[in-house]
């Protein structure tokens, strides 16, 4: 149930708290209040990066510690506590459902490359954006006034991949040889004014305004940017997977530790490279056989026990495996 009609039917004496097994996402305020009536607190989940929920990373280990299980980024504590308990604790991140597996499109149809992202721009450092504006001044203040308490924030930012982005952006679209789907890309007076001004001649007719649908989008496509907002340990979200379950090549940068948790042959390091012009290069010079054999390394993990994980679907049923042992 959700955590609204669990409430209601706890508040009207229909169900005894202590029947109900409660699934927290970070710090929602309906699970706390099932915890408050004496439910169970069964596991804690969380699916977001420390650049955009640092307040919950600073006390990760506290809150965390109330639960039984907890599955998600940054629980430092979930491979000690399987090792104590015997029990399976392995999380990927869920992001697709078994529905949506792409058949692999010819490749020779397909266009170069691709990035589906939304343009969102967070930094250590006060910056002058293109346009100055009320919103923009408050959205910096919040972010000065994170890092001052926050340790988690100022660790995500010192991590942040969002300037990468933008490099690869300026390198690709000034080739034209890059189709760029997303929110933000249109107007970009929130940028600092320095990537701005890079931004704009180069984008022009490369920026296609957002797509009703990722995966078909990027299915038409050979290769994939997908960069993390951030780099850290565990880190590694969608951005990747949806590569897998359309069939095309991700170029990836992020997580430093990507290649213990999907295998080092289904996408290709950006970190490998000194410069975008080696990427490039070498992408050019990747023939079919190549590049489809790295696909078929990525649908392969997806069919594993543990890449089924990535799924909706495997994501539950690992849920209700562990609500199993309780």
């Amino acid at each position: 149930m959700s955590g609204d009609i669990a409430i209601a039917n706890v508040a009207s004496n229909k169900w005894n708290a202590k029947d109900v097994y409660v699934i927290q996402d970070m710090r929602s305020t309906a699970a706390s209040k099932l915890l408050d009536f004496g439910a169970n607190p069964f596991l804690i989940t969380c699916l977001e990066a420390p650049l955009y929920a640092p307040f919950f990373y600073d006390n990760i280990s506290r809150i965390a510690g109330k639960f039984r299980f907890s599955l998600g980024f940054g629980f430092p504590e979930t491979r000690a506590k399987a090792a104590a308990s015997g029990k399976n604790l392995q999380f990927r991140f869920p992001s697709y459902y078994l529905e949506d597996m792409r058949e692999i499109r010819s490749w020779e149809n397909r266009k170069k490359l691709v990035l589906v992202a939304a343009n969102k721009y967070k930094s250590g450092k006060t910056y002058i954006p293109d346009r100055l504006s009320l919103t923009g001044v408050l959205r910096q203040l919040k972010s000065a006034s994170w890092q001052l308490v926050s340790p988690a924030y100022r660790k995500s930012l010192a991590a942040s991949l969002l300037d990468r982005r933008l490099e690869a952006v300026e390198y690709f679209a000034g080739n034209k040889d890059l189709d760029l789907y997303g929110s933000g890309w249109g107007d970009l007076s929130e940028l600092p004014s320095t990537w701005a001004n890079r931004l704009y001649d180069v984008i022009n007719d490369q920026y296609l305004g957002r797509c009703s649908n990722k995966l078909e989008t990027i299915s038409g496509y050979r290769f994939s940017i997908c960069f993390e907002n951030t780099a850290f340990a565990g880190y590694v979200t969608e951005k990747i997977v949806d590569c897998f379950v359309a069939g095309t090549v991700p170029l990836y940068l992020g997580a430093p530790d990507i290649e213990t948790i999907v295998p080092a042959e289904s996408f290709i390091d950006m970190r490998k490279f000194g410069s975008f012009e080696q990427l490039d290069a070498y992408i050019n010079s990747m023939n079919e056989d190549e590049a489809i054999k790295m696909v078929e390394a990525g649908r392969h993990y997806l069919q594993t026990e543990i890449g089924m994980l990535h799924s909706y679907e495997g994501f539950a049923r690992n849920t209700i495996r562990l609500a199993k042992t309780c």
